[in-house]
C-alpha cells in the first residue's frame, strides 16, 4: 500500500463515516485524491462497503440484546405495597452489548448490532457502549418504541423481590434490517449471538453463506431452544445445565452427557458452566472440568458474559484449552466482585495479574 493511500486508510479507521471532503481536509489533500485513493483501497479488499467498511482481521460482530438496568435497592426492611427508602442506580446492560463490551475491554475489535429506541435512555445507552470501545455504528435506532430496560427491586440484603422487562424492541430487528448489514457481516471473523434473537432471525442467520464462524449464548432456559437450528455451524456455545437441557429437550442431569449431545448436534466446542462448581468445556478431542477462582462477589450479575468473552479472548491470546479456562474463569470472578454486569476494569493486564495473585 502506497504511503499516500495508507494516510487515507488511517484516516478512515479513525473515522468511517467522514465525508471525503472531510478526509481531504484532515489530510491536506484534495477531494479527488480522496476518492482516487478510495477507489484503489476498495479494489484491493481494504473496503468493503459504504460507510468505508473496512476488512480487517478478527472483527467481532455482536448481535443480540442491549437495555439499560434500573436498580432499586431498599436500605431498610423492605416493605411490600408501600414507598421504602433506599437508593437507584442505572447502568448499561443486555447480554449481547454485555459480551461486546467485555471484549472490546479485552482489547478486541467489536461491532454491535442490536436495536435501541431514538431516546434519552438509548442516546445515554450508546454512548456509554462506545466510550467502552464497542463500535456502535451499525446500532439500530427505533423511532417508536423504547429502549430495552431491566427494572428491578432488591430487598435490604441485596435479594431481587421484583423485577418488569420491557424487551419488545428486540422483537424488530428482522431480516430486512440484518439484511442491510451483509457488508459488515461478510467482514467478520466471528459473529456472535445471543437467544434473545427472534426465533426466525436465527433461522435466517443459520442459512447465510457467511465465512464467519458462529458463537452462542443461550441466554435463559425459555429462549435457549431457538438456537436449534444454528447449532450445526456453532464453533462455540456457552450454555449453562438448564438451557443444555432445554435445547435437547432432555431431563438428562449428567453434564458430560448434556455436553456430549450438544456437540453430536454439530457444535464444535462447548462451554457448560456449572455455576458455583465452574465450567465444563468440550469438544470432539476432550472433556475438562474447571472450577471457579476465589472471590468475593458484589454482585451475581453478567459473570455468564464475561466467561464467554474471556474465552474467545484468551484464543486470540493463543493460550491452551486449560489456560483459557482459567483465563475466562478469572473475567467471571472480576466482574462478580464488580456491582456492575461489566467490570470497567477489565483488561488483559488486569485480568492476567488476578490469576498471578491467586
Amino acid at each position: 500500500m502506497k504511503d499516500q493511500t495508507y494516510r487515507v486508510y488511517e484516516a478512515i479507521k479513525l473515522d468511517p463515516l467522514a465525508s471525503q471532503q472531510a478526509l481531504a481536509d484532515r489530510l491536506d489533500m484534495s477531494r479527488e485524491s480522496v476518492a482516487g485513493h478510495i477507489m484503489q483501497l476498495t479494489r484491493q479488499g481494504y473496503i468493503l462497503g459504504k460507510g468505508y467498511l473496512l476488512s480487517e482481521q478478527n472483527t467481532y460482530i455482536v448481535i443480540g440484546g442491549a437495555n439499560v438496568d434500573i436498580g432499586g435497592h431498599s436500605t431498610s426492611l423492605l416493605i411490600q405495597g408501600d414507598s421504602n427508602p433506599g437508593s437507584i442506580s442505572q447502568s448499561p446492560g443486555g447480554v449481547g452489548r454485555n459480551i461486546a463490551e467485555n471484549l472490546a475491554r479485552l482489547g478486541e475489535n467489536v461491532h454491535l448490532i442490536s436495536p435501541i429506541g431514538l431516546d434519552q435512555r438509548g442516546d445515554w445507552l450508546i454512548e456509554k457502549t462506545r466510550l467502552s470501545g464497542v463500535n456502535t455504528h451499525n446500532v439500530l435506532r427505533h423511532d417508536t418504541l423504547p429502549t430495552g430496560t431491566y427494572l428491578s427491586i432488591s430487598n435490604e440484603n441485596g435479594e431481587l423481590q421484583a423485577a418488569i422487562a420491557d424487551m419488545r424492541i428486540i422483537d424488530t430487528l428482522d431480516e430486512a434490517k440484518l439484511d442491510s448489514k451483509q457488508a459488515l457481516l461478510k467482514s467478520a471473523y466471528r459473529i456472535i449471538v445471543d437467544a434473545n434473537l427472534p426465533e426466525n432471525l436465527i433461522n435466517w442467520l443459520s442459512k447465510q453463506p457467511l465465512s464467519a464462524e458462529f458463537v452462542a449464548d443461550a441466554v435463559s432456559t425459555a429462549k435457549a431452544p431457538r438456537l436449534g437450528s444454528l447449532l450445526s455451524r456453532l464453533a462455540l456455545l456457552k450454555v449453562n445445565q438448564d438451557e443444555a437441557r432445554a435445547i435437547l429437550n432432555v431431563d438428562e442431569t449428567s453434564p458430560e452427557k448434556l455436553a456430549q449431545a450438544l456437540l453430536e448436534k454439530g457444535v464444535r466446542e462447548v462451554l457448560l458452566s456449572l455455576g458455583s462448581q465452574g465450567v465444563l468445556y468440550a469438544s470432539a478431542k476432550q472433556q475438562i472440568k474447571q472450577a471457579c477462582h476465589p472471590s468475593q462477589p458484589s454482585s451475581d450479575t453478567g459473570a455468564g458474559d464475561a466467561l464467554l468473552a474471556g474465552y474467545l479472548s484468551a484464543c486470540q491470546q493463543n493460550k491452551g484449552v486449560e489456560e483459557a479456562l482459567s483465563f475466562a474463569l478469572a473475567c467471571a470472578a472480576l466482574t462478580l466482585e464488580s456491582p456492575h454486569a461489566n467490570n470497567p476494569n477489565l483488561t488483559v493486564q488486569n485480568v492476567t495479574q488476578w490469576i498471578e495473585n491467586l
